[in-house]
């Protein structure tokens, strides 16, 4: 039974993991080796994707609102990966994986701000 507006985000946060995790596993099946070895270690290298920047404060002690921008930052800064990623990819099977990929984080942002949308209303 979700109670308050936190578990409903957790629920929600959850269901979207395991949606990501049944995608990736399906990529990991059908996307061609070559693409799969691509290496992202020059960007992280440089540009590392950060949580508790918009907080300083443990999740535990944030609002639903608090955590949201975090986790909406977090997505932010994933797709920013996958844009500049795109730009880089020096064969197509790896520009084609990465252009999926960054189509399917856009798409989950999306949702997520649908469904925080919809807790608001709860």
């Amino acid at each position: 039974i979700i109670t308050d507006g936190s578990d409903f985000f957790r629920a929600s946060l959850a269901a979207q993991e395991a949606e990501m995790q049944r995608v990736v596993a399906r990529f990991e099946q059908t996307t061609d080796a070559k693409a799969l070895k691509t290496y992202v270690y020059d960007y992280l290298e440089h540009k590392p994707i950060r949580t508790h920047r918009t907080c300083d404060a443990p999740y535990s002690t944030l609002s639903v609102d608090d955590i949201c921008r975090e986790v909406f930052d977090f997505h932010e800064q994933t797709i920013n990966l996958y844009r500049t990623l795109v730009g880089k990819a020096e064969i197509p099977e790896a520009k084609e994986l990465l252009d999926s990929l960054l189509a399917l984080e856009e798409h989950e942002a999306m949702r997520l701000v649908r469904q925080t949308g919809r807790m608001n209303d709860v």
